[in-house]
């Protein structure tokens, strides 16, 4: 009797462990895993008002707090990002370039950084060369705003702070970089 109970004590613990790691591995793909890269981007006729934008007040990694609202009249390219995210690393020089060439046409690249540590994240832009502006969300309220579930996810918001696209995955290579583009002039055009 007391073989037989080990065995379901040992056999309750391997099953047990199994779940578990298998609810991390689920929780982790979730948070990293890329967007194709053959995915159509959006064109003008493509896009449609999916509501306001949850605006927020956030600590910004280069200054004052942000608030999302101070950007209305400017087509704004919202970027949900973590520094231990590899497809937000891979992605980040894309969002980068495109703040240089469209900045000056009324386009906002703004990072919202996520699940992640402040210094973390700060040493991370840093290493990057990101200008762009980039908030902090510790307790994660724009996260559960926005309705994320995975990491990196960009939402582009129109210049009256309408929701207009949600995008999860990254912005990976020139592919990437030519889809946000295609993204961006679409929503130039309106």
């Amino acid at each position: 009797m007391h073989g037989m109970r080990s065995w379901m004590v040992w056999g309750s613990v391997v099953i047990g462990s199994l779940a578990i790691a298998a609810a991390l591995a689920t929780t982790v793909t979730r948070w990293t895993q890329p967007s194709s890269p053959r995915a159509p981007a959006p064109d003008a006729s493509n896009f449609r008002s999916m509501g306001p934008a949850p605006d927020f007040r956030l600590r910004s990694f280069a200054g004052p707090p942000i608030v999302l609202s101070a950007y209305r009249g400017n087509i704004v390219v919202l970027n949900f990002w973590a520094s231990w995210c590899v497809p937000c690393r891979e992605e980040m020089p894309n969002l980068e370039r495109t703040w240089q060439e469209f900045r000056t046409q009324g386009v906002v690249v703004l990072g919202i950084n996520v699940a992640d540590d402040y210094d973390d994240a700060a040493v991370f832009l840093k290493k990057l060369a990101i200008t762009y502006p980039s908030v902090f969300d510790p307790e994660q309220t724009r996260l559960t705003a926005y309705g994320v579930t995975g990491l990196p996810t960009t939402f582009f918001l129109d210049p009256r702070m309408q929701l207009r696209d949600k995008v999860p995955g990254g912005y990976v290579g020139p592919d990437g970089y030519q889809r946000l583009h295609r993204q961006i002039t679409g929503l130039l055009r309106q």
